[in-house]
């Protein structure tokens, strides 16, 4: 099971914590501050990656929300039909009402927890890895 950590840059440290936390229930991830290099070609390497991934986790900020890159990585996934999860760090489904042309709909309130139900999502990852799905 490998997941494409979707953020925001300036949410790079939080992203980066909820990888190795995906790593340490035996997941892979795809997150660009580790698997993009000085001189790869972003959106090349951004491609590669969701087609490597099983599922994409959105970590959704007051600043990544404002971020088009988080929402075209999402309809990218959405369009190779998978899963699609996101966690809420700062801000509340609701917020998304507020801000122009996010994407947001893409994204059922089922497949939305708070960052303070992050071992829920991993609990869940896990049954998946487990499972082979």
């Amino acid at each position: 099971m490998k997941v494409f950590v979707s953020h925001g840059y300036r949410d790079a440290w939080i992203a980066q914590q909820m990888a190795r936390c995906i790593h340490d229930i035996g997941a892979a991830t795809f997150i660009d501050v580790y698997d993009i290099t000085t001189g790869d070609e972003f959106e090349k390497r951004i491609w590669e990656g969701l087609l490597e991934c099983d599922e994409l986790l959105a970590l959704f900020t007051p600043m990544s929300v404002r971020r088009a890159w988080v929402f075209s990585e999402i309809g990218a996934a959405w369009m190779q039909r998978k899963r699609v999860s996101g966690i809420l760090y700062g801000l509340t489904l609701q917020d998304f009402d507020t801000e122009p042309a996010t994407g947001a709909g893409l994204l059922p309130q089922r497949h939305v927890r708070d960052l303070n139900e992050f071992d829920t999502y991993l609990r869940e990852l896990k049954s998946r890895c487990d499972h082979g799905r």
